[in-house]
């Protein structure tokens, strides 16, 4: 009996545990403004691949999608993986700027309500891209 609740109690702790950690967060400390920071972002996007699908002039915030048409899945609903990134630039209180790209990555599949997507684990492109603009934007 004491093995079948133990057994039950790894089950539940499984299931309820999830995916883990979906989106990738890079969190960076450029010397320039926070218009600065974002303007830069911007510019290297497009040689990236993505296009931008959103900008907050007041709260400095980006997002910038790219269509991946390269992965294929048995699915039949599956049609493509879009990676999307979330770019954030604030003024800190000590007066640094603080620079926050967060990568995700959605599935997209043809259902009979439509386009539906659901989150997967950031893709290696979405890494390297936040990665990348981190580098080349982040730092001081």
């Amino acid at each position: 009996m004491r093995s079948y609740s133990i057994l039950g109690a790894v089950i539940l702790l499984g299931a309820c545990s999830g995916p883990g950690s979906l989106p990738v967060a890079l969190t960076a400390s450029p010397s320039s403004s926070p218009p600065d920071a974002i303007a830069c972002v911007k510019a290297k996007l497009d040689t990236l691949g993505y296009s931008p699908t959103s900008f907050d002039q007041t709260d400095l915030l980006l997002t910038a999608r790219r269509v991946d048409n390269s992965i294929h899945r048995a699915d039949p609903q599956y049609r493509r993986n879009i990676d999307r990134l979330e770019v954030h630039a604030t003024p800190g209180a000590d007066g640094k700027t603080s620079l926050t790209i967060t990568g995700r990555t959605f599935a997209e599949y043809e259902t009979h309500r439509g386009p539906t997507e659901q989150e997967e684990r950031a893709s290696a492109n979405a890494r390297q891209t936040a990665q990348a603009l981190v580098d080349a934007c982040g730092r001081s």
